[in-house]
C-alpha cells in the first residue's frame, strides 16, 4: 500500500469515494474539498496496485483566541472525512491514514485534531477510540 499526498487528477475518484462510503446527508461535490488548497499536507490518500482505495481529508480550522486559550492550544485541524473501500477495509488502511496525517499534523504545529463521527459508523467509531480520540459533545436531533 502506498499513501501520499491527495494530487488534483485524484478528485474524481475521492468523489465517488466519499459518495459511497461516507455518512452524509447529500452527495460530496468538489467544492467540499476546497480547504484543501491551503492545506494540501492534510490530505492523503492510499493506493494498492494503482487503484485508489481510501483517503483522509483535514483542514486547517479559525479557532478564536480565547478559545485556543480555554483549549490551551495554538492550531487545531478538523478531520472533516475518512472513507475506505468496504472490499478494503479491517486490512489497516483507516488506521495508517489517520496515523500519518496525524502525524503529519503534529509536525506542523498543530495541537488539536477535532472529528465528527455519524452513530451508525461504530467501526469509525472504534478506530478513534483506538487512536486517542475522546468525545467532547453529542450532536442530537429529534424529528418532528
Amino acid at each position: 500500500m502506498n499513501i501520499r499526498t491527495f494530487e488534483h487528477e485524484d478528485l474524481n475518484q475521492v468523489i465517488d469515494l466519499a459518495n459511497k462510503y461516507s455518512s452524509f446527508d447529500s452527495d460530496v461535490t468538489e467544492e467540499f474539498f476546497q480547504p484543501a488548497q491551503s492545506f494540501s499536507q492534510g490530505f492523503l490518500v492510499a493506493e494498492i496496485d494503482g487503484k485508489l482505495v481510501g483517503f483522509v481529508f483535514a483542514y486547517l480550522r479559525e479557532v478564536p483566541d480565547e478559545v485556543l486559550s480555554r483549549w490551551t492550544a495554538t492550531k487545531v485541524a478538523q478531520i472533516e472525512l475518512l472513507a475506505v473501500d468496504t472490499s478494503y477495509r479491517r486490512q489497516g488502511i483507516g488506521e495508517e491514514l489517520l496515523d500519518k496525517l496525524l502525524r503529519t499534523l503534529k509536525t506542523e504545529g498543530i495541537d488539536i485534531a477535532l472529528l465528527h463521527c455519524p452513530i451508525e459508523a461504530k467501526a469509525a467509531k472504534h478506530l478513534y477510540d483506538k487512536l486517542g480520540f475522546e468525545i467532547r459533545a453529542y450532536a442530537m436531533r429529534k424529528r418532528l
